[in-house]
């Protein structure tokens, strides 16, 4: 009887005491919510960071977030104040949840962390859980600092095309023996689930937001290997001034977005955008969307992070392979080249190796610099067949048998890149012009003309590719009378360029890479068989360029599709010949080219086609630049002047 009434007494303690603690945590779930209503907190910067709350190009605001399992709130996704009370009770409300990934806290580490941090003088009992699975996400991460990672362009991935940034997470240097390795870093990265590589399809679905964004941790290794040698892509790392507690909240942060869905937009949020909108959700210090434009270009990013905050600590390039090889290649003597060109021509047609007597007789020191390039080639020129095990990888595996029978240290390659090849100095990808044309039939033309982005061949050659032309919504107006006799003046479209690239990669006997060119758009077309006018136009063209010096010569070939409804025959032809195009870079800032074309139509009366065109630009600053061309196009001429300005 006793042992019962014992018994009876430590389950009302107990009942009591759970009671009590209920009633207590009810008591500072309420301070909490009064606490956050008195203080306005869902209006705080970093709430609304943490939730991707931004005001769109309609004018609304709501969270950039797609994914409902990133709200509490049925309406969390347009209401802060309503995701905040939601929450708070979450965080309070969540005993009964069995798994701890489901759990409030662990699911959103760095909301509980803000929350927190807002109430530490409020004496809070605030409820604590086991989040294993974040706290091994959290331990793999943790570091000390943080860096934005600009990968140069990649023209053969229209998805890369303008180049891409990730945020790295820098490790504390090594227990062991106080060294840092980059390697074991985590890269986070945004990117697009896309499931094409058509680049129409790739930049409708993009431009239009069909896609899904994902953020993913990956080891920095994996980057390295993906960009710097499977895509050779140049790394620019820049170091940001981020305090250890940011670096954190990042961490957690990216953690809460792992499973969230955000639609990948390719001008607005895209990787740049969101890269550094975690950033400022990490620290409210940090404000750099408000100095982009609009349109958000990974090129500009690094532009403005460099030019408009002090973000930046320091900076470290990291050169593809590409780079690496061309540096090695650059030490030989010509002895030491024949002997390469003779090893890589093997390696195409033989299971193995057989070295010259030339190649015996050499230094050791000789014999090591040609293997060394010699590995670096294979790297570079057969970078899937090695990740893969193919059949290169085993050629590779020979050659360095055959080197490590050399003493001799590798060279140390170190490159650093001139002032003009790094894209923090670029000028910026915007560029609107006026200008005036005069042609042969004694039409003066007013002209205007606006390209959303990037780099032409006639541009300060700062920051991008040398051999490269990236244009993404170029349009070009003119205004004056039309060529058809009516006297009154009209605005006519002469050129929209929805996609234009032009890769002129140079050819070499060790690397004969073709250079290409593709264009999508409409051009006010001028032939002699109808009136100028506005076609649909589709040029494609493929052949070599041939480096001497600061001059590039491109030899191709070039078919075009055009269509245009209007017409009351051959709404849609085809042309297509041979294209030759001159290009020399007097300075940085002045550059001229040249270039003819013939083309045999598929219609029409006449069907042969000629025209040639000579142009050059002055640039007098990074943002200012005055351009002057002349066209012949048989029946035509014309001379044009065009100021432009880069923004």
């Amino acid at each position: 009887m006793k042992l019962f009434g014992f018994s009876v007494f430590l389950s009302a303690v107990f009942v009591f005491q759970t009671s009590a603690q209920a009633l207590a945590a009810e008591a500072d779930l309420n301070r909490v919510l009064k606490f956050a209503e008195d203080q306005q907190l869902h209006k705080d910067r970093q709430w609304r960071k943490l939730l991707h709350f931004e005001t769109d190009f309609f004018r609304t605001t709501e969270s950039q977030v797609d994914s409902a399992k990133f709200f509490f709130a049925p309406n969390g996704k347009q209401n802060p104040q309503a995701e905040l009370q939601a929450t708070i009770k979450a965080f309070f409300h969540d005993d009964e949840i069995q798994d701890s990934y489901e759990k409030a806290q662990c699911r959103f580490p760095a909301r509980y962390r803000w929350l927190k941090k807002h109430l530490v003088s409020q004496n809070i009992k605030w409820p604590e859980a086991q989040c294993e699975r974040y706290l091994a996400f959290a331990k793999g991460l943790k570091g000390q600092s943080v860096s934005l990672v600009f990968s140069s362009y990649y023209l053969n991935n229209p998805s890369s095309a303008f180049g891409h940034t990730f945020l790295r997470v820098n490790k504390a240097p090594s227990e062991r023996d106080g060294k840092r390795y980059e390697l074991l870093d985590y890269g986070l990265n945004y990117a697009a689930e896309a499931d094409t590589n058509n680049a129409f399809l790739y930049g409708f679905k993009g431009l239009f937001g069909m896609f899904q964004g994902k953020f993913k941790a990956i080891p920095y290794y994996f980057k390295v290997r993906e960009y710097n040698n499977a895509e050779s892509r140049d790394l620019w790392e820049y170091q940001l001034r981020l305090k250890p507690e940011a670096v954190d909240m990042l961490v957690a942060h990216v953690w809460e977005l792992g499973p969230g869905q955000i639609d990948y937009w390719y001008v607005t949020e895209n990787c740049s955008y969101h890269m550094l909108s975690i950033l400022e959700a990490a620290d409210p210090s940090v404000d750099i969307l408000s100095k982009l434009d609009q349109y958000v270009i990974p090129a500009d990013t690094v532009r403005v992070l460099w030019n408009k905050t002090d973000l930046v600590e320091s900076y470290v390039y990291r050169p593809s392979i590409r780079q690496v090889f061309f540096q090695r290649e650059a030490l030989l003597s010509p002895e030491e080249s024949k002997e390469l060109k003779i090893l890589a021509k093997q390696i195409k047609i033989q299971d193995g190796f057989t070295y010259s007597e030339n190649f015996n007789k050499m230094s050791a020191a000789s014999q090591a610099k040609i293997l060394d390039a010699f590995i670096d080639f294979i790297d570079y020129r057969y970078s899937k067949e090695v990740q893969e095990a193919g059949r290169e990888f085993q050629l590779k595996m020979q050659v360095l048998e055959k080197r490590s029978g050399i003493s001799e240290e590798p060279v140390k390659i170190s490159i650093d890149p001139a002032p003009e090849e790094r894209p923090h100095l670029a000028h910026p990808s915007g560029r609107w012009g006026v200008g005036y044309r005069h042609t042969t039939s004694d039409k003066d033309l007013a002209l205007l003309s606006h390209r959303f982005a990037l780099h032409d061949r006639l541009d300060p050659a700062i920051g991008y590719p040398r051999y490269s032309l990236i244009s993404f919504f170029d349009l070009d107006f003119s205004y004056g009378s039309p060529f058809s006799g009516n006297n009154e003046k009209e605005l006519q479209l002469e050129n929209f360029a929805a996609f234009e690239l032009i890769s002129a990669s140079a050819w070499s006997t060790l690397i004969p890479d073709h250079s290409w060119r593709f264009k999508l758009g409409v051009e006010r077309t001028y032939n002699e068989n109808f009136s100028p006018t506005q076609e649909a136009i589709l040029r494609m063209g493929g052949g070599w360029t041939f480096l001497f010096g600061k001059l590039d010569v491109s030899a191709q070939v070039l078919g075009e599709a055009h269509y245009d409804g209007a017409h009351s025959e051959n709404k849609m032809w085809v042309g297509a010949g041979p294209f030759l195009e001159a290009h020399y870079q007097w300075t940085p800032y002045l550059l001229s080219q040249a270039s003819v074309q013939y083309r045999r139509d598929s219609a029409w009366d006449i069907k042969d086609y000629f025209k040639s065109t000579v142009e050059t630009q002055y640039s007098f600053t990074k943002t200012w630049g005055l351009r002057g061309v002349y066209r012949n196009q048989r029946f035509l001429e014309e001379y044009s002047i065009q100021l432009f300005n880069y923004y």
